[in-house]
């Protein structure tokens, strides 16, 4: 049967722990998907109207297209965003309204990026999932953030991730569900996730590599 490992680390003041030992878990099959995302583009301009709605412009030959996008800025040292927004293209101008998560920064806030969701066919049944991890990578880009948003067919969220890359050293999150951990992937089929990703010069890659059990 198919198995999976879950090592973790620890580094503190020249000192490190592993638990190299930790078992190996077992699942019927894999499901695994690996998909490269959008490139993120730099705004100007940025006009807030209210908590989800704003306009702003793109720089000229972006080449964009009206439809879903994720928004990504800083507050106070803080990483926001906003997911799954409605965006419309007008030659540069970009109006943006909707979706879900942090409300949009101030008017003239820079540092705004927009990218526009990456949709990826995904059959995964959370209530047979053994162990899930889901990584970005970025080995150009080690700032670059991503978002998940993990939905059913009638486009509801099950789960939504916030990532971080860094360099080849995939920074991830782990669920290891048959070690323990909390299963927040449960109720109906995960069918479809939009993901995006928040670096302006190099595209980063999605792994969600999950190990299901049919007769858990």
């Amino acid at each position: 049967m198919p198995q999976g490992q879950n090592l973790r680390s620890f580094a503190l003041g020249g000192y490190s722990f592993s638990n190299a030992s930790e078992s190996l878990i077992t699942f019927d099959h894999p499901n695994v998907f690996v998909v490269a995302l959008n490139l993120a583009y730099a705004v100007t301009s940025w006009v807030k109207t209210d908590a989800d709605t704003a306009a702003c412009n793109l720089s000229a030959g972006h080449g964009q297209t009206n439809g879903k996008y994720d928004v990504y800025w800083t507050e106070s040292s803080v990483n926001k965003v906003r997911y799954g927004v409605d965006g419309t293209i007008s030659t540069n101008a970009l109006s943006l309204d909707g979706g879900t998560g942090d409300d949009f920064p101030a008017s003239a806030t820079t540092g705004v990026v927009v990218c526009k969701q990456t949709a990826i066919t995904s059959y995964i049944d959370g209530d047979a999932i053994e162990v899930i991890g889901i990584f970005l990578e970025n080995t150009t880009d080690s700032a670059a953030l991503g978002h998940v948003d993990m939905q059913d067919s009638g486009n509801s969220t099950i789960e939504e991730i916030d990532l971080a890359a860094s360099g080849s050293a995939k920074m991830s999150r782990i669920w290891d569900i048959n070690g323990g951990d909390t299963n927040v992937f449960t109720g109906n089929v995960i069918t479809q996730t939009k993901a995006s990703q928040s670096s302006t010069t190099a595209a980063s890659t999605l792994y969600i590599l999950v190990g299901e059990d049919a007769t858990a």
